[in-house]
């Protein structure tokens, strides 16, 4: 049964060897239960650690000097958290391409030791989904100690998301709410340079998305567009206006033709 799995944050840290690195979600994935117990342990074996995590968006991963004995951060995109940091040498951003992360996984270049991992609570078989389908099974696959993170507060994603509670060591009942990236208020200069920007996209263009306002202003400038499609890291709510504007119907992408992609 998989609900024996079940511990508290605090055992489930103890499980952890100094020096190990740690796989994060991001975003609405980030375990935030987990993470934050994390930050606030005095457990000694809670030291020398590396976090690994695509982008650093909330406010459970705290990357203030005086938790540079604990851990240290290494991310692949610096976000609005994490740039101050990496300029002072605090936090590692590793040059990679988005598509190119779970290889980095899968063949160890970057070693998994330990995956934190947010799922929605299963169903009769014991399957439950991921939150985020960017590399977390692949963390998961290579991952030592595979620890679930249970929220009734995230939505069940489509995709290839699905998972058994059979695949984790660990098991812990989130106690925090998943992380929510709001909207940025539209801004003039912003509107000027997504007028620019939408300017050289053509109809039947293929877009990527990413986070923040530039991207907000971005999908009311596009939406006089036909034809486009959008095969995206991100899949955001400005987006998603975007696409029920009308201007998206990804009739000519050559990959995935029809569909919209993240």
């Amino acid at each position: 049964m998989w609900k024996q799995k079940i511990v508290s944050p605090e055992n489930m840290l103890a499980k952890i060897d100094p020096g190990m690195s740690i796989f994060l979600g991001t975003g609405m994935a980030e375990p935030r239960t987990l993470v934050k117990h994390l930050m606030e342990s005095n457990q000694s074996n809670l030291q020398d650690l590396e976090l690994i995590q695509l982008v650093s968006l909330g406010d459970a991963v705290a990357i203030d000097e005086r938790y540079a004995r604990k851990f240290r951060l290494k991310t692949f995109f610096s976000g609005w958290l994490a740039s101050e940091a990496i300029s002072q040498g605090r936090v590692d951003l590793i040059p990679s391409r988005f598509s190119r992360v779970a290889w980095l996984f899968k063949t160890g270049v970057i070693n998994i030791d330990v995956a934190f991992i947010q799922v929605t609570p299963p169903d009769e078989n014991g399957y439950a989904y991921l939150v985020g389908a960017s590399a977390e099974k692949q963390a998961m696959e290579m991952a030592k100690i595979v620890v679930g993170e249970i929220n009734s507060q995230i939505p069940r994603t489509m995709g290839d998301t699905l998972v058994n509670m059979d695949d984790f060591n660990y098991l812990v009942e989130a106690t925090e709410p998943p992380y929510y990236v709001g909207r940025w208020p539209l801004q003039d200069v912003y509107l000027k340079i997504a007028a620019n920007v939408a300017s050289v996209i053509q109809d039947g263009c293929c877009i990527s998305y990413g986070i923040g306002p530039l991207y907000e202003a971005l999908a009311k400038t596009l939406t006089t567009k036909k034809n486009l499609g959008v095969h995206s890291p991100f899949f955001t709510d400005a987006l998603m206006d975007l696409i029920k504007s009308g201007a998206v119907t990804n009739r000519y992408k050559n990959i995935y033709r029809g569909k919209s992609c993240a």
